[in-house]
């Protein structure tokens, strides 16, 4: 009895030691480096993703973005590679985030959107393809001011079309009161928020050509 006993432990044993072997080599082989390339860390490769976007490099914008990297990162001016490249007028580069999934509707840390930097600088190409996403076209931004009063204020007539044409409504007033055809009358023009300039300020590593 005690013979069958002692075989039913050390079976048990042994088992138990099989299993925990199995288990050990399994996280092995899960963490062991890969042998092939260098993998980007995600930090690394959110800055190059936010600097292609920046510049236009549209191949390498789609190639981090295969490679699995965060399509909606943002910099500490909340600014995205959509946003970054909207304002830079990259259309190829901006249908790349768009179909890598980037979310046209989120602003930055004021509430500027990718549509109003791309209003702002009168990129009609770029305007055309977000307003194909399915954002408000009277989105504002954190002090009311809407696409439409950027293009009217900075005298954007064909972008500002395209605006109206999709729904966009030139009675809208911002938090001091102004509508777009106030912004439009502006003699002095002076943007309503300080966005463009701090996109321009924003990009890294090298300085940005207006």
């Amino acid at each position: 009895m005690l013979r069958k006993v002692m075989l039913g432990l050390a079976g048990a044993v042994l088992v138990l030691v099989l299993g925990v072997v199995a288990v050990a080599g399994y996280f092995y082989t899960s963490w062991k480096r890969p042998p092939a390339q260098r993998v980007l860390a995600v930090s690394e490769a959110e800055r190059y993703l936010l600097a292609a976007s920046r510049e236009g490099d549209a191949e390498l914008v789609a190639g981090l973005l295969k490679a699995g990297t965060p399509v909606n990162v943002q910099d500490d001016r909340g600014f995205s590679p959509l946003i970054l490249a909207a304002y830079h007028g990259h259309t190829e580069t901006v249908r790349a985030l768009l179909a890598g999934g980037a979310d046209a509707c989120a602003g930055d840390s004021r509430g500027n959107t990718a549509l109003m930097g791309a209003a702002f600088k009168g990129y009609v190409e770029v305007v055309d393809l977000l307003l194909q996403q399915p954002c408000a076209v009277d989105q504002s931004n954190g002090v009311g001011q809407t696409a439409l009063m950027f293009a009217r204020l900075f005298g954007r007539k064909e972008v500002a079309e395209r605006l109206q044409q999709k729904g966009a409504s030139p009675e809208r007033r911002d938090s001091s009161g102004r509508t777009a055809e106030d912004w439009a009358q502006t003699q002095v023009p002076e943007s309503p928020v300080t966005a463009p300039n701090s996109l321009a300020r924003s990009a890294a590593p090298t300085a940005v050509s207006q």
